[in-house]
């Protein structure tokens, strides 16, 4: 009798321990999915992105998965040609030698029709907008800069930076209207 007692007793014990463990471990659970509703809905997180980039093309850049397009200014599509210089590479490759490895840091501003972040973005403090089109690899979009990038574009035209110095047929921009 005194041995079922005990086996009886050792029971309600690992009992009290499982439901102990549970509670625990729903708790932690609530936590954990309080935080990330708390972190995905803030102010702060849904204007701002930050982070090491990965360049898509001259005028765009992904940031923990998500594509941001860079506000303002416009570089050559894909298969964009200067006689034989691939312009669209190179500005591709402009815009990833300066950044590097370092931290990128972008003020959304909206959403594009592609479902991209539109955002502007710097590294080291310097716009890479401004990088892109005083290097001559990319022009300022009025439209979307209200002038931002046009001194900028008007340096690289006159020393002949960049794709300006290059022979680039008429329709380099497509039927974009810059203006």
């Amino acid at each position: 009798m005194l041995a079922r007692t005990m086996v009886t007793d050792r029971l309600a014990l690992m009992k009290n321990h499982l439901v102990a463990i549970l509670a625990v471990s729903v708790l932690i659970t609530q936590a954990a999915c309080s935080y990330d509703v708390e972190a995905d809905t803030s102010s702060d997180a849904a204007d701002t992105v930050a982070g090491v980039a990965s360049v898509v093309d001259g005028d765009t850049i992904e940031i923990h998965g998500k594509k941001i397009r860079l506000s303002g200014y416009d570089t050559p599509e894909r298969g964009a040609r200067c006689g034989p210089v691939n312009v669209y590479q190179k500005a591709a490759f402009a815009l990833s030698d300066f950044i590097g490895q370092r931290t990128v840091s972008c003020a959304v501003t909206g959403t594009d029709r592609w479902d991209r972040l539109v955002a502007t973005c710097s590294v080291g403090g310097k716009d890479l907008g401004d990088f892109i089109v005083s290097e001559g690899w990319g022009r300022d979009w009025p439209q979307y800069s209200q002038g931002r990038y046009a001194d900028e574009e008007k340096r690289a035209r006159a020393t002949k930076s960049g794709l300006w110095g290059l022979d680039c047929p008429a329709d380099l921009w497509g039927n974009r209207t810059y203006n």
